[in-house]
């Protein structure tokens, strides 16, 4: 048991990451497998949302179960110019941002005993930022009806009932565009 316990997180680390790449075109430019791999990975762990705070929060789902995905991304950005040195932080950068995008997007509600004031939370919540103060902060005041409960911050459901693709697609856009740019402007 204790060792299946153990090697829990990688397992399911894998689930997530073992097909990710099997439905890639290889004739795809490199950008566009990018795009579609981390969209996959989006649609999978929204499959299955309670597991999107154990993957990167836990070392143990890191390993060699996930070297497909690793090697697709790699060879991508090696198409696209990253080489060397270059090629860990451009790795590093997409997948901490896109993986840290869904861990957050799919951030479990507070748990709260039964009975406790913890029950409310939500509507407690709603009604805070509902009383925001439009002298103290006027910006965020003006911006409350397209930002209330669809930003981060200033949210009460996760992105399982409230959609956070079109903010994943501009963070995707925005990455893919600047590691082209990035890339570009590098010598080889």
């Amino acid at each position: 048991m204790g060792g299946a316990k153990k090697d829990l997180f990688a397992e399911i680390s894998a689930s997530i990451t073992g097909s990710l790449s099997d439905s890639l075109d290889p004739d795809m430019p490199w950008d566009a497998r990018l795009r579609q791999v981390f969209r996959n990975y989006r649609t999978l762990v929204h499959r299955h949302p309670a597991v999107a705070p154990l993957l990167g929060a836990q070392m143990k789902s890191n390993g060699v179960a996930n070297l497909d995905w690793v090697e697709t991304i790699l060879k991508a950005l090696h198409e696209g110019g990253y080489r060397g040195d270059a090629l860990r932080p451009a790795f590093n950068v997409l997948v901490g941002s896109l993986a840290g995008f869904v861990t957050m997007e799919l951030a479990p509600a507070s748990v709260a005993k039964p009975g406790s004031d913890g029950d409310n939370w939500q509507e407690l919540f709603a009604e805070r930022v509902a009383q925001i103060d439009p002298e103290l902060y006027p910006l965020t005041a003006a911006a409350l009806p397209d930002i209330t409960n669809r930003i981060f911050v200033l949210r009460w459901q996760n992105g399982a009932v409230v959609s956070y693709g079109e903010s994943f697609e501009l963070l995707l856009d925005l990455l893919i565009e600047g590691l082209k740019a990035r890339a570009a402007a590098t010598p080889s």
